[in-house]
């Protein structure tokens, strides 16, 4: 027996395994896009959708929303059963239901209920998914593989959630807003077939039962507190619905620490949070989520209705943008092995802190080759954070319980994408309104308060005020880049504050480190 395979015995991988791990993991990776494309098309497709079945702004709320709030409930709750029942078992029930519900959306549904219940299965399976992608890569690399497999992982979350707007953006200009359902359900189509074959089946060897009772609290507490969050934008914080929901997640979350910390086989042992790096890891995730979901909310509207592009030529000047993450993937276990994971996040979340600085100087006449190298940076921040606190994590959790381990790393994606978007859009929306005051006080009636309601809106009113027209727009454009460099700033903030907290917790070792946190 050579060194290498005697390597895979000492990690517990079944030799056969250990040489299709590559495989295995393109294919878990393919699982993977299809979901997050899923998610990250949805918006664009929102006009003509409505249009075709005449949702009202309800509607379209619902159906872009439940998605996000299924996924995030019941992340622990899957995570759990992948390693009771199955990981690739539950990998595939997700795939299923996942491609199943996309192609009803796609070719069936013709009423908001039915989009709404759809995209509700397509949430469920891609909570089934999600976790056991990366807990089967947990599975089958070695200590010293684990942190590259987990990069391009990491890499993949990434692309995925810019490359949904792109896609979305050329099908929606040559097809239909039936393609992006269409393009979900041949992706998981095509992973669930191949993953039958090619994926390993394994589950947690002391077969631990499932904490249901945990699992009621942590899915109310997430849907309460990711609902008043995504809620704040357009509500405020001082809205009845908005706090009643916030509320209610809240005491279910604490319900759910309470009840996790008796229960036999915890969904989240609340104990990972005495190890510094596990709890340092996941506050990353979260900021650098926060960061880059906060940036793509705003980019493309900046892309549009300041810099004029249309939507197609906004999607397509993505792409430039996702350069870091392939690049970076194979090149960050490198950094790691070099600096360690503690210098490499810090990097990253420093990188990050810069980039924010430079963005909250853009102004309306800022280019979009001006732009670019801010967002290159911030983007090579995020995977130099994103990958080793991703291995940091997953390392802190006992192998046979790599579902928590997954659940904890994703809920961290989902919670941060939540609040970048709700920052970024609670500060846009009141500086914007404090901003227009001088020139919308000039008007009265509905042409105020369409001055007043956003950018998008401002713009469309000011083009029929005649010799206003120039004059009020350029207003409206100012006021929304100032508001905007708050919010940048504000991000600045909150990611610098991070990278002290990760400068002063994390562990100092280097590449050992990942044998001692398992």
């Amino acid at each position: 027996m050579d060194s290498n395979i005697a390597h895979t015995y000492f990690n517990g991988i079944d030799p056969t395994i250990y040489k299709r791990r590559w495989l295995i993991l393109t294919t878990l990776c393919l699982a993977l896009l299809g979901v997050m494309l899923a998610n990250s098309s949805i918006n664009l497709a929102l006009p003509l959708m409505s249009v075709d079945l005449g949702l009202s702004q309800l509607e379209q709320t619902w159906i872009v929303n439940i998605y996000s709030l299924l996924v995030a409930s019941l992340l622990f709750l899957a995570g759990a059963c992948g390693d009771r029942y199955g990981r690739k078992l539950a990998l595939q029930i997700g795939s299923l239901a996942f491609a199943a519900s996309a192609f009803y959306a796609g070719f069936m549904a013709h009423s908001a209920i039915e989009l709404i219940i759809a995209r509700s299965i397509m949430g469920l399976g891609s909570a089934l998914v999600m976790p056991t992608t990366l807990s089967i890569v947990n599975n089958i690399f070695p200590t010293k593989e684990r942190v590259r497999a987990i990069a391009i992982w990491s890499a993949i979350t990434g692309i995925g959630m810019m490359l949904g707007g792109v896609m979305g953006g050329i099908l929606l200009e040559y097809i239909d807003w039936n393609s992006i359902f269409y393009l979900s359900a041949a992706i998981a189509a095509v992973s669930l077939v191949i993953n039958q074959v090619i994926a390993p089946e394994s589950r947690d060897e002391k077969d631990l039962a499932v904490d249901w009772i945990g699992g009621v609290f942590v899915a109310v507490g997430i849907f309460g507190l990711v609902y008043g969050i995504t809620e704040l934008p357009s509500k405020g914080i001082l809205d009845g619905t908005v706090l009643a929901r916030l509320f209610i997640g809240l005491a279910s979350l604490a319900v759910f620490v309470l009840w996790e910390r008796r229960s036999a086989s915890p969904l989240l042992d609340m104990n990972l949070f005495h190890n510094r790096a596990f709890s340092v890891s996941s506050l990353t995730l979260t900021v650098a989520f926060l960061a880059m979901s906060a940036i793509f909310f705003t980019i493309s509207q900046l892309q549009q209705l300041i810099l004029g592009m249309s939507p197609l030529t906004a999607s397509l000047l993505m792409l430039p943008i996702m350069i870091p993450f392939p690049v970076l993937a194979p090149v960050i276990p490198n950094i790691v092995e070099k600096i360690g994971n503690r210098y490499t996040i810090i990097t990253g979340l420093a990188l990050i802190t810069v980039s924010f600085l430079v963005i909250s100087a853009w102004t309306i006449d800022t280019t979009y080759l001006g732009m670019l190298p801010a967002m290159l940076v911030m983007i090579t921040g995020v995977s130099l954070a994103m990958t080793p606190s991703t291995n940091i994590l997953m390392a802190s959790v006992p192998k046979n319980r790599s579902g928590m381990g997954s659940a904890m790393n994703d809920t961290t994606r989902e919670l941060g994408c939540s609040l970048g978007v709700a920052l970024f859009g609670a500060i846009l929306s009141a500086v914007y309104v404090s901003n227009i005051a001088e020139v919308s006080g000039r008007f009265s009636g509905s042409v105020k308060t369409s001055l007043e309601t956003s950018l998008a809106t401002a713009l469309n009113t000011a083009a029929s005020l005649g010799p206003d027209a120039g004059t009020v727009a350029e207003a409206a454009q100012v006021a929304w880049m100032h508001a905007f460099s708050i919010a940048s700033l504000v991000a600045a903030g909150i990611v610098f504050v991070t990278t002290v907290i990760a400068l002063m917790a994390l562990p100092r070792q280097r590449q050992s480190e990942n044998d001692t946190l398992e």
